[in-house]
């Protein structure tokens, strides 16, 4: 998806579910940059495409259930799933370089972003 559609998309999102998107994180969104603090969905937005890992929080979700639907749900009802989200862009650091970044969420909120390497200018 281009930057203009993620736009595009971020903003009919923040119309539609304002409680979900906190006014001081919708303009980090659209300019692609992923925060501390952000729910994978906040992530994704910002981010672009993305590859994850997700182990549940097994006293909440049964085996074998999808683990988009995990990461999702963690923007409504937080839990102890462990969840990794990988993206390479050119928005994240100050460089400009397309740069791979992983993000690392606990009780369903960013709490470490760690730059990969890996930069292409």
């Amino acid at each position: 998806m281009m930057r203009e559609e993620r736009n595009s998309y971020a903003q009919s999102m923040f119309a539609k579910h304002p409680e979900l998107f906190p006014e001081d994180r919708r303009q980090s969104i659209l300019d692609g940059v992923v925060l501390i603090g952000m729910a994978p969905f906040e992530a994704k937005l910002a981010g672009g495409a993305f590859a994850y890992k997700v182990v549940a929080d097994k006293s909440k979700w049964p085996e074998n259930t999808d683990p988009l639907k995990i990461m999702w749900a963690q923007s409504i009802q937080a839990d102890n799933s462990e969840i990794w989200m990988m993206f390479k862009n050119s928005s994240q650091f100050a460089n400009g370089c397309d740069t791979s970044f992983r993000v690392y969420f606990e009780q369903g909120r960013a709490v470490k972003i760690e730059k990969l390497g890996g930069e292409e200018c």
